[in-house]
């Protein structure tokens, strides 16, 4: 999170619908902001981590709070095996943005992704070591849903059903098909280009 969040956010974000049958909790969520913040943003680094990596086994965990931060770094080991770094902090001095750094063997992934509500496209790089090289993927699936009408009504359609179903499993799943199936048609473009 951000200090500069709900400034940026109440000027871009479409206006809240109220209802007087909404229902509150009947204890403030926020008057832990440890418990807060770990739930409300720590969540999403568990979620980032066991989609890439598969379940955690094992959590060591530290806290800090200096300068009106609220920092927690995680270290944690999956069950294949490999190990990784959570790293949460609230609230930044700097535009909102969540992100992964994935190294492995055979090249290395970094992904940043910002406040939806920002309209910024996120960003995807990807180092192949047997090319030596990077390329930013997200940039060429772009380019081909802008060059193809049908995929893009096919995708909204599907994301509209996703949000018709209101089930994360099956949204993210969705999500995750099409992000593959756009990485595997950039890696496809780039081979041919390359040839």
């Amino acid at each position: 999170d951000s200090t500069h969040r709900y400034p940026m956010t109440d000027a871009v974000q479409p206006l809240m619908v109220t209802s007087a049958n909404a229902r509150k909790p009947k204890e403030d969520p926020k008057a832990n902001l440890d418990r807060y913040y770990m739930l409300a943003h720590g969540s999403h680094l568990v979620d980032t981590a066991r989609y890439f990596a598969g379940e955690i086994v094992a959590v060591d965990a530290r806290q800090s709070q200096r300068g009106g931060m609220r920092c927690w770094f995680v270290d944690v080991e999956f069950a294949n095996g490999v190990l990784g770094h959570l790293d949460l902090t609230v609230a930044v001095r700097m535009d909102w943005h969540e992100g992964f750094q994935i190294y492995g063997q055979n090249g290395s992934v970094i992904g940043k992704t910002y406040n939806p509500w920002y309209y910024k496209t996120s960003e995807v790089d990807i180092f192949h070591e047997a090319e030596g090289g990077s390329r930013r993927v997200l940039g060429a699936a772009v380019a081909a849903l802008a060059a193809a009408p049908r995929l893009r009504e096919r995708l909204a359609l599907g994301g509209l059903a996703a949000v018709r179903e209101r089930t994360w499993e099956a949204a993210l799943g969705r999500l995750g098909d099409g992000w593959r199936a756009a990485l595997a048609r950039a890696g496809r473009a780039g081979a041919a280009e390359a040839a």
